[in-house]
């Protein structure tokens, strides 16, 4: 089995809908449908108490077939975005970070880092936001023709997600986790994340954390950050879904042993899918692809 394409970055949020008119707001995205978690759909996941969820799916103005997926749920005492196991982050290409950082200074979203020079050689400018529900965004814009070559790059101020980006207790069982689904792999040794560092108290002038990536067929690729010895189990209410990002959907050519039929429309489009856990039970969604 491999990885294809990532297809919906779902988060869990406090109020689905003041989330999604803020990312229509200020990012450009467009509401393309909204409702409540079915019963198949819970049951699929896992998470009977999320059954009559209110939800809401974005997709950014470029029209590419990435979508956001909000999901409300109550909110879970002590979780913070980037200080425990699983997925906290993802990964956005912008045409413009500094016009947007200027934008997004009167908006419901916090500018938490950057935007800098995340190679020192004006190859990739990036900035770091949490939105309004506690989404972790890295904003990224690619400036050198290289780096859009490997990565892709906007076709809109706000464009799709290309990185879902996870942090990992034990790195190296993580890859060997995700290398069978991957294209290829990359690591990186002792890169600096500011904001991972700030989070957990380290100075992010001096902090340095190891990354790896498991790259599929088609510009995307999951990020497995090393985490630091304070990082900890995502707590998660009974019956509920994680909190935060919670879920990463993925299109693949075949699907392993199992599949069900998921009512809902627009990213299952009445295809085949399975759900798998991963080393630090982050959730995948996977997608036959058609």
């Amino acid at each position: 089995m491999r990885f294809r394409s990532v297809c919906a970055v779902t988060w869990t949020v406090p109020d689905a809908a003041a989330s999604a008119a803020a990312f229509a707001q200020w990012l450009g995205f467009r509401r393309v449908a909204e409702g409540h978690v079915n019963v198949t759909q819970a049951a699929f996941w896992g998470a009977p108490a999320a059954v009559g969820a209110p939800f809401q799916m974005l997709q950014p103005a470029s029209g590419a077939q990435v979508f956001l997926r909000l999901i409300e749920a109550p909110v879970v005492p002590g979780y913070a975005p980037l200080e425990t196991f699983g997925w906290n982050a993802a990964e956005m290409h912008v045409a413009d970070v500094g016009r947007l950082a200027d934008r997004l200074r009167a908006s419901p979203f916090r500018v938490v880092g950057g935007p800098r020079d995340l190679l020192e050689n004006n190859a990739v400018i990036a900035m770091q936001v949490l939105g309004p529900g506690g989404e972790m965004l890295y904003l990224t814009e690619m400036r050198h023709a290289g780096m859009r070559e490997i990565y892709g790059s906007a076709m809109s101020e706000v464009d799709r997600v290309f990185i879902a980006v996870l942090g990992a207790s034990d790195q190296a069982r993580t890859m060997d986790f995700y290398r069978p689904c991957a294209a290829r792999t990359t690591e990186r040794r002792a890169f600096p994340i500011k904001v991972l560092a700030a989070a957990h108290g380290l100075d992010p002038d001096t902090a340095r954390f190891d990354i790896a990536s498991a790259v599929m067929e088609e510009a995307f690729r999951i990020e497995v950050d090393a985490y630091p010895d304070s990082a900890r189990a995502r707590p998660v209410a009974p019956g509920h879904l994680p909190p935060g990002m919670c879920m990463v959907s993925v299109q693949v050519d075949e699907l392993p042993g199992a599949s069900s039929v998921i009512p809902g429309g627009l990213i299952y489009e009445r295809a085949p899918a399975a759900m798998l856990r991963g080393p630090d039970g982050e959730m995948i969604e996977l997608l036959r692809a058609g």
